[in-house]
């Protein structure tokens, strides 16, 4: 069974049953119809996962794994804020409520991976710096990427919620570790892990490495109040078996990478749950 199951009932329990409620406190933010989006929230979990040993992917409701393949691809590979080119070339809709009048982010996500900057050995970006350092200096214990500019926050429609990766080499396989402030865990908890675990198996594929473990620490895990009932729900299902990454291993460029390179062999997954989103 799938080892992702657990780790999201595990958490979904840890929230209802630890979680601090902000209720009453001025929340920033807001359903569709104006009123304060309330939370319950848990300080600082990490959890872990072996992409050797399986894809990290919930069964327990659909996970839309290659809408976050695509926004990899969006940040990472085209580094774009463009939410009108992440509709046009992905097909992927949903960023629409943060989009600016100029149809972008500002200066978030992608736009932080297009930036150059000055290393002893010449200019690189964030995403060619690291795959140079996996290439020359393995065992670096400085690869990171980071899209949290604090000089461009008060030009970012969004502040990036996964926004820092760190990357080590163990002799055998590529670990990262993954680090987000803040994760709305019933609508977007395990798309993250997904897109993140695809992000690192691009990487090691394209610098010869086998993918090793996935650490993904979040600062701020809640649920909403209006899915604690969602919530329940999900936790009384069973897990199915996880599902099998298929990747073309004819790709070795981290910007050859396509959509249709990728395939999962065997997902099976209970049935959607309807969630109210906050904006």
């Amino acid at each position: 069974m799938s080892k992702a199951d657990y780790i999201i009932k595990d958490n979904i329990n840890k929230i209802l049953q630890f979680g601090k409620s902000d209720e009453g406190v001025n929340v920033r933010p807001k359903w569709e119809d104006g009123s304060p989006a309330y939370t319950l929230k848990v300080f600082g979990v990490l959890n872990e996962y072996d992409l050797e040993e399986e894809f990290p992917i919930g069964t327990l409701r659909p996970t839309a794994w290659k809408s976050g393949l695509k926004e990899d691809l969006w940040i990472y590979q085209d580094q774009s804020n463009d939410v009108n080119l992440l509709e046009k070339k992905y097909g992927v809709k949903y960023w629409d409520s943060w989009k600016n009048e100029r149809g972008n982010l500002g200066l978030a996500y992608g736009r932080q991976m297009q930036y150059e900057h000055k290393y002893k050995e010449g200019y690189f970006n964030q995403i060619d710096r690291l795959i140079w350092d996996l290439k020359n200096d393995p065992y670096s214990r400085r690869m990171i990427t980071n899209l949290y500019n604090h000089q461009d926050l008060h030009d970012m429609t969004l502040y990036p919620c996964a926004f820092l990766t760190m990357w080590d080499f163990d002799g055998e396989r590529l670990n990262m570790t993954l680090v987000q402030r803040s994760s709305d865990y019933l609508v977007a908890g395990n798309i993250n892990v997904t897109q993140y675990a695809l992000l690192q198996h691009m990487i090691a594929q394209s610098v010869g490495m086998r993918v090793g473990k996935l650490h993904h620490y979040i600062n701020n895990l809640h649920l909403y109040t209006r899915h604690i009932e969602q919530a329940k729900e999900i936790t009384n299902r069973e897990p199915l078996p996880a599902p099998l990454l298929i990747i073309d291993d004819a790709i070795k460029n981290f910007y050859d990478f396509k959509p249709e390179h990728f395939n999962l062999e065997g997902y099976e997954r209970h049935s959607q749950i309807k969630l109210d989103v906050a904006i």
